[in-house]
């Protein structure tokens, strides 16, 4: 008999919601939480994007695990054990203490996959400057005695440096914590790195080697100083809107929205093993699809073919009602993104529903698909939509500005990363009668 796959938990984290419900209220009420740039990221560089995203607000001890332990964790890993907890507790599994940490009940041997776009380089820059700082204090030792010439401003080297930067780290710690035996890795396509891990997670259960895989992405660019932020700055991606909003598919769009820290795991499973202990099943997954663009480091190949090719294998012989794009604000790629869709579905009134959950949520990088994907689970199985946070869209799209009550039997979520990296997840309404 054929396998299939479906979601059954979602375990997202975000600055405008942590955990399904919040989450969910968040994204359909088109809540945004969009701060201002402090005054430490512009000590030595002035930005051109005055806003950005910030993390999520929490903290694992809520949870038991001691702040010692989560003091060897970057901001990446806490995240993911942050969405692996409420993923799990949504999908209906009992967690219970351990002899060492927690134990999940029947999930002994179950995968991890986890997309990350680059992660957080604080740690690394604090033991860098650290490792390079000026560490001869004879001369004023001498002169001002004892212990008087301590630093208190003075960068320290963290004897855990490698294993806080590793980036296994997330799924490493996710198998640790909860105690699970299975595979566990990490994988990277940039801000196609979330919908590449469920993608994978989805072959890899069709194919028969595993039931249960606990997949999504996370991503934590937090640093003090604005470096990494200044990183995307320079390449003139961020939005240069006065009030910070990126408006994906505007004509007024100047770029996406820096988000600093987001994550979300959600909980795949073969059909008969989620029906065998009754799951909650908020969709299907029937389909994926990646390609690379072979055309730049940084930029989406002009003529959009990749993406077309994949579009079009993937909608063969289905209507799909709901396209949940890429949207990023910046200029060229959201051009290039309309351009396609008008060619594989036509004019506006034959084109699915489309909107960018970017425009709420900034763009987190890794942990971008993987939300995305959790917004269209929730999207059919609650038959709605959210809005656009667009004014003065793009001709001949169909894009919904408020968000509307509409039944989904089919929909897409498309990313498309730096390097090139394309990949597209189809999902699909479930019916316990087919």
């Amino acid at each position: 008999m054929q396998r299939r796959v479906v979601i059954t938990g979602l375990g997202p984290a975000t600055a405008i919601g942590i955990g399904k419900k919040d989450f969910s209220t968040g994204i359909f009420t088109l809540k945004t939480c969009i701060a201002e740039i402090p005054n430490s990221y512009e000590l030595n560089y002035t930005f051109k994007s005055r806003y950005f995203v910030p993390k999520p607000e929490f903290t694992l001890s809520k949870f038991g695990i001691h702040k010692s332990l989560e003091g060897l964790m970057e901001e990446s890993s806490k995240i993911s054990v942050l969405c692996t907890m409420l993923a799990l507790e949504d999908a209906g599994f009992k967690i219970s203490d351990a002899e060492k940490y927690w134990q999940v009940e029947g999930l002994e041997d179950s995968g991890i996959i986890m997309g990350i776009g680059m992660s957080s380089l604080q740690t690394a820059l604090e033991a860098y400057s650290a490792h390079t700082a000026e560490t001869d204090n004879s001369a004023s030792a001498s002169c001002s005695g004892s212990g008087s010439d301590l630093n208190p401003h003075k960068p320290r080297y963290n004897r855990m440096v490698i294993p806080m930067l590793m980036t296994n780290s997330p799924a490493a710690w996710i198998s640790i914590l909860f105690g699970l035996k299975g595979f566990s890795y990490t994988l990277n396509a940039a801000c196609a790195s979330g919908s590449y891990a469920l993608g994978e997670a989805y072959r890899t259960i069709l194919s028969g080697r595993c039931d249960v895989i606990l997949a999504g992405g996370i991503e934590a660019l937090v640093e003090k100083n604005g470096g990494i932020m200044r990183g995307f700055d320079m390449l003139s991606t961020l939005t240069r809107a006065k009030d910070g909003r990126p408006q994906p598919f505007s004509q007024e769009r100047s770029g996406f929205l820096f988000n600093e820290g987001a994550g979300c795991v959600l909980v795949l499973e073969e059909l008969e093993k989620a029906r065998e202990r009754g799951a909650h099943i908020y969709a299907e997954i029937v389909g994926y699809e990646s390609c690379s663009d072979a055309y730049s480091i940084v930029q989406m190949d002009p003529s959009g073919d990749s993406i077309s090719c994949l579009l079009q294998k993937i909608t063969s012989g289905i209507k799909l009602d709901y396209l949940n794009a890429h949207g990023t604000g910046t200029i060229a790629n959201d051009d290039i993104e309309a351009k396609v869709i008008q060619r594989i579905f036509g004019s506006k009134n034959a084109q699915p529903y489309i909107n960018s959950t970017k425009g709420i949520l900034g763009h987190s990088i890794g942990a971008s698909g993987a939300l995305e994907v959790a917004v269209m689970a929730l999207s059919i199985k609650e038959s709605r939509i959210h809005g656009n946070l667009t004014s003065a869209p793009l001709n001949n799209l169909n894009l919904p500005l408020e968000t509307l009550a509409t039944s989904i039997n089919y929909a897409l979520s498309a990313s498309y990363g730096f390097g090139g990296h394309n990949a597209l997840i189809l999902l699909k309404r479930y019916d316990d009668n087919e």
